[in-house]
């Protein structure tokens, strides 16, 4: 006979799971022994958290399951920020965490805690089977949530006392999913003529449908509609460098979509003046999410709700082909463009390169790569990044506007895409999250040039002190220069190269590019304040 474990296992790899992302511990040990006849590859990690943004990675650059496992207690409490992300990041990833045995219960157990309870506020689905009959009911229930609708992670607590136990459980085949569904077609007739009376719409989607993870769909929506679609997933809403002067067009919008984007602050609906007063607005959300609570009443909202978002962006380009609508008025797509393509003008400063002129020799190096993949963490210099470097493939930190995760997500796509070269970049204060995680990408020898721009403080904290409380105010947020990040990368197996204002960093990235495995570049800036057009107002 089986063991529960065994049958959880095998379940897992007959979905399709080939990859589980983990930092090992007591209570999971019996899921390691499964893995190896189930040939499950696991990912050990130096943190559970950094295990989580591994598996959300993971999922997003291939499209599939990520599955974290940690243990109980501490390890899955460690984990809990990691799933936060994953969660605003409408990201479909399993978290399996062991957990003290049920024979324990309320008898304090080694490493007892209430895992459910703590998870299920940021899950679509937090479970803990009584008994082992139910994990593979729970197991089912956890990977369709997870995929279905709104992606997003769910979570399965395991009790020790149920994983080895021998049972006749037998492993389940492949998941089928019911297919995606659409709106409903009045809904989408309803739609469909909004946009045809308008003559300055804009379609505003979220991080699930954004064009790393949804590029066909994305692809067939703007050239039916002959304008840009706007993904909206940077903690930083409309003060996201990435689509520079967005607040001009937002506000001479005459009708606004929401395909899948919860109608949160980051959509300027929540703050007087950015949209137009009267402005129509359409919700169109999976059944799954939220329905929109508007602050005031100047912005009228029709909700619709649909199955799948990139189903209706598919349905909605047939729509607008098939009827051949006339979206827009003749200039409004050039109006659109131009004003989301609009940078800030810069001067470079007296304290070295400046965040702006790296991004540029940055953005060569990604042209000249294969098969690149941008990845950039939280912060000022990020913002720059952002700003200045297109790639055909980018994850960012996200809607939960958390930082440190880069180095994770970096070794997450590269085990989602291992033909890839991955260019991660990340301030001298996020690197310190999970620097650790460094020798992990030795280990998978994943092809990662990893830059720091290093102005030695947590800039994004200096520069709300300065915009706040005045420049001689800023206080408890400097770093300096005794932290030699290349110095630590080559103690953890890595590749790392200080680059100073007058080095030459081209070389440093050619380098770089041809040397198989992680090469981390710490590279002296300038810290200047993102080139956003509005400040960022919570």
């Amino acid at each position: 006979m089986s063991s529960a474990s065994s049958a959880l296992i095998q379940t897992l790899a007959n979905k399709g799971v080939e990859v589980i992302f983990s930092l090992s511990g007591n209570q999971i040990m019996p899921l390691y022994d499964a893995c190896i006849d189930a040939n499950i590859r696991i990912i050990h990690t130096r943190h559970e958290g950094a295990a989580v943004y591994m598996a959300e990675a993971y999922a997003q650059l291939s499209g599939k399951l990520g599955v974290a496992l940690v243990t109980a207690g501490p390890g899955l409490l460690n984990a809990v920020s990691a799933l936060y992300s994953a969660a605003r990041s409408e990201t479909p990833i399993l978290l399996i965490s062991g957990d003290a045995g049920f024979g324990m219960d309320g008898r304090g157990g080694f490493q007892e805690l209430d895992q459910c309870a703590i998870t299920a506020p940021i899950t679509k689905y937090s479970a803990r089977p009584e008994n082992a009959a139910a994990i593979l009911s729970d197991l089912d229930h956890c990977i369709a949530t997870a995929l279905g609708g709104t992606p997003g992670p769910t979570h399965l607590a395991l009790a020790f006392d149920l994983l080895s136990q021998t049972t006749g459980l037998d492993a389940a085949k492949n998941l089928s999913l019911p297919p995606a569904s659409a709106m409903r077609q009045s809904d989408l007739e309803t739609v469909i003529k909004a946009i045809d009376a308008a003559k300055h719409p804009l379609i505003i989607t979220g991080p699930q449908a954004n064009r790393t993870r949804q590029p066909a769909a994305n692809v067939a929506l703007e050239a039916a509609l002959g304008l840009p679609i706007i993904c909206l997933e940077s903690a930083r809403g409309l003060s996201d460098s990435f689509y520079g002067d967005l607040t001009t067009v937002l506000k001479s919008a005459d009708l606004i979509i929401h395909l899948g984007k919860l109608a949160d602050y980051s959509t300027g609906l929540h703050a007087r003046g950015r949209i137009t007063k009267g402005t129509p607005i359409i919700s169109i959300l999976t059944d799954d999410q939220t329905a929109p609570m508007p602050a005031h009443d100047d912005h009228p909202i029709s909700l619709m709700r649909t199955g799948n978002i990139p189903a209706s962006m598919n349905q909605l380009a047939t729509a607008i082909t098939d009827q051949k609508i006339t979206v827009c008025d003749a200039d409004w797509p050039a109006a659109v463009t131009a004003s989301i393509t609009r940078r800030l003008a810069w001067q470079a400063g007296d304290q070295g390169r400046h965040p702006a002129a790296l991004t540029a020799q940055l953005q060569f190096a990604i042209n000249q790569a294969a098969s690149p993949i941008l990845i950039a963490d939280g912060g000022e210099f990020c913002q720059w990044v952002q700003a200045g470097c297109i790639a055909p493939r980018r994850m960012i930190n996200g809607p939960s506007g958390a930082i440190g995760g880069g180095i994770a997500y970096a070794i997450g796509a590269s085990i989602a895409c291992p033909d890839a070269e991955i260019f991660l970049v990340m301030g001298d204060g996020t690197a310190g999250f999970y620097l650790g995680e460094i020798h992990t990408a030795v280990r998978t020898n994943a092809n990662i040039t990893a830059i720091i721009g290093n102005d030695y403080r947590w800039n994004a904290e200096v520069q709300i002190q300065i915009d706040t409380y005045g420049s001689d105010r800023v206080y408890g947020c400097d770093l300096d220069e005794k932290a030699d990040y290349a110095a630590a990368a080559i103690g953890l197996g890595a590749q790392g190269q200080n680059v100073g204002p007058d080095d030459d960093l081209d070389t440093a990235l050619r380098t770089a590019s041809a040397t198989q495995g992680p090469t981390v570049l710490n590279v002296l800036i300038d810290g200047q304040a993102a080139p956003k057009f509005i400040p960022m107002k919570l």
